[in-house]
């Protein structure tokens, strides 16, 4: 009797069987959840977003776990007998446990989640996707306090959650404080004109539509310095959402520098 060789052997056939079973119902599920969350007219596109991510991430655990579980004794006969072999595995794959444990980590911790503003070494930006290896964030301007958001995406893999500090800078649907500077060289007299040039910021973010709340850690505010040069800077602080900071900024910096050199 010929055996073709294409095929796994008999002993292994239940195998195979019950792997294929175990996707295609993983699958199947996955298909169903899409559907009814598109369904769901009440679901706001992060919300829609953070269910889609943490429902992969969990058939993604369980596909690995059920095969896991199912080639075991396989597995455990292979590894008995390729010992070396095995542990070379584990030191090439070093960054790949790393990621899978920071993964852990992140979930345990609930370090952060979907739509939060967050820092991880020199990474700083809006969290838009999480999953099992990586987090992919929308990267923001390198400028020191700013959240203006860029076009950038970047992958930050789970496995710097062990090295780098992470912070959370604001939370999903929150704002943080965005810091930008404006620099003049102007005769007019700026230092005296503090309360008109805060008004002046707060009346442009209404008119672009982010009216600032009353209280003073939302308003706008400004401090003076100056440069190397003698010339007249504004650091400009206000609480705005990553999307919303380059508009916010735009229009500051418009209204401004409008009345900066209407004085001459």
């Amino acid at each position: 009797m010929t055996l073709d060789p294409l095929l796994p052997p008999q002993s292994s056939m239940p195998d195979v069987l019950a792997s294929i079973a175990l996707i295609s119902t993983l699958l199947v599920a996955w298909w169903l959840t899409g559907r009814a969350l598109r369904s769901k007219d009440d679901l706001t596109p992060q919300i829609a977003r953070r269910w889609t991510a943490n429902v992969r991430n969990g058939l993604v655990l369980v596909a690995i776990v059920g095969l896991l579980m199912i080639w075991a004794p396989q597995l455990r006969t292979f590894a008995l007998s390729v010992t070396a072999v095995a542990v070379a595995i584990v030191i090439a794959t070093k960054e790949l446990i790393l990621c899978l444990s920071g993964s852990a980590f992140r979930t345990f911790t609930r370090a952060y989640t979907i739509g939060d503003l967050i820092e991880i070494g020199e990474h700083r930006g809006e969290v838009v996707d999480i999953s099992l290896l990586s987090t992919r964030i929308r990267a923001v301007d390198a400028r020191t306090g700013s959240i203006r958001a860029s076009r950038q995406s970047v992958m930050i893999p789970h496995s710097l959650l062990f090295s780098q500090p992470a912070r959370v800078l604001s939370k999903a649907g929150s704002t943080a404080e965005h810091v930008f500077t404006l620099t003049f060289e102007t005769a007019f007299d700026l230092f005296s004109r503090h309360g008109e040039l805060e008004e002046t910021a707060a009346a442009a973010m209404t008119e672009a539509g982010f009216a600032p709340t009353t209280g003073d850690q939302s308003r706008p505010r400004i401090a003076f310095m100056t440069s190397d040069i003698g010339r007249i800077r504004l650091e400009v602080s206000v609480s705005a959402a990553p999307g919303d900071a380059g508009e916010i900024e735009n229009a500051i910096t418009t209204a401004i520098g409008s009345f900066v050199y209407s004085k001459g």
